[in-house]
């Protein structure tokens, strides 16, 4: 079974010969920066630069997938959000908040040629090309609650839950419109895997109530939108979110060390698989390797089908730690 195999029947629960070993949020880390000669933030914004950058992930480290693009804000900045492009060990982020109100959100016409889209499309269209079956390519969407909390301020839509929910429907339809349309050409430029990036969905931020309510329908009109097998990486403390992430037609579910693994095979059986969830600060770049391999013996006795780092990898993670997470599904195959 070759590595693409693995991965793509580890995402649809079928039958593979172990757990493959990915990360499906961004794992590059400085050090492979250095080893091409490739960095942030000009990465971000070159295909050729972010298509190389993205594959040596699976060049030097042996994990199952090649993630791009490496932050989460290439929607935003082609409706018009300013960004801060960061450094080479920091992700790009939105400048400010663009607005107050939902009738502010116009969604141009021509957003697809806008910023940085054309250059993550070229670069999923270059790796199709250079891997083909090899390895799966899997790119990334903002969800829209995570996207509208860039646009309009967290701070202004917690307060709209309350006083005008209304205004977070307005919001969310349109933005859930602008993350299927953008899947569905990542998929026709060559993706193999969405995944959609939701940590603004955690537990630590919404109740379980609120994703009911205000989140939930909109993913379950997204997830089976999406012409390929595709994720929802939601992080934090989210175990009472579990019936609910339970029921977007998602087929796979992405989680950190706050979730209750027990309960996210109870729910998930039969429906999603498990990708994670070894942690990314203390274990990844806090850790020594034997506490990485340790925990992801632990991840994999505990049932997950695909062992990952259960958020984005730490721009400064050593080539060891993550070595240690590959040797460990390797061993666990024997």
């Amino acid at each position: 079974m070759n590595t693409k195999q693995r991965f793509l029947n580890a995402m649809n629960r079928l039958p593979v010969d172990r757990p493959p070993v990915a990360s499906v949020v961004t794992a590059v880390t400085v050090g492979m920066m250095d080893k091409v000669g490739i960095h942030w933030p000009q990465a971000h914004s070159d295909a050729n630069q972010l298509a190389t950058l993205a594959a040596t992930v699976w060049e030097q480290s042996r994990i199952e997938c090649i993630k791009l693009p490496f932050d989460m804000n290439v929607e935003i900045e082609a409706i018009g959000a300013p960004i801060d492009y960061g450094s080479v060990d920091i992700l790009p982020m939105e400048a400010t908040n663009m607005y107050d109100h939902p009738d502010q959100l116009v969604i141009p016409d021509d957003w697809m040629k806008r910023g940085r889209v054309p250059v993550v499309l070229d670069a999923i269209s270059q790796l199709r090309k250079r891997y083909d079956n090899e390895v799966a390519i899997v790119t990334s969407i903002v969800g829209p609650f995570s996207m509208a909390g860039k646009l309009f301020g967290f701070g202004n839509f917690f307060i709209w839950l309350v006083e005008n929910p209304e205004f977070v429907h307005q919001a969310m339809a349109k933005l859930n419109d602008l993350a299927m349309q953008y899947a569905r050409m990542q998929v026709e430029a060559g993706a193999d895997t969405i995944t959609i990036g939701e940590a603004s969905c955690s537990g630590d931020l919404v109740s379980p109530q609120v994703y009911a309510e205000f989140i939930m329908p909109y993913h379950q009109k997204l997830c089976p939108s999406i012409p390929a097998p595709n994720l929802l990486h939601i992080c934090g403390k989210s175990t009472r979110h579990l019936p609910f992430i339970a029921q977007t037609g998602a087929t796979a579910y992405n989680f950190d060390e706050g979730v209750d693994i027990a309960k996210a095979r109870e729910h998930m059986h039969g429906k999603m698989a498990l990708i994670g969830y070894v942690p990314t600060v203390k274990t990844f770049l806090d850790g020594t390797p034997d506490d990485v391999y340790q925990m992801s013996m632990q991840c994999l006795e505990n049932g997950v089908d695909i062992l990952a780092p259960g958020c984005s990898m730490p721009p400064h993670t050593t080539f060891e730690n993550i070595a240690a997470m590959v040797r460990a599904a390797d061993d666990w195959a024997k």
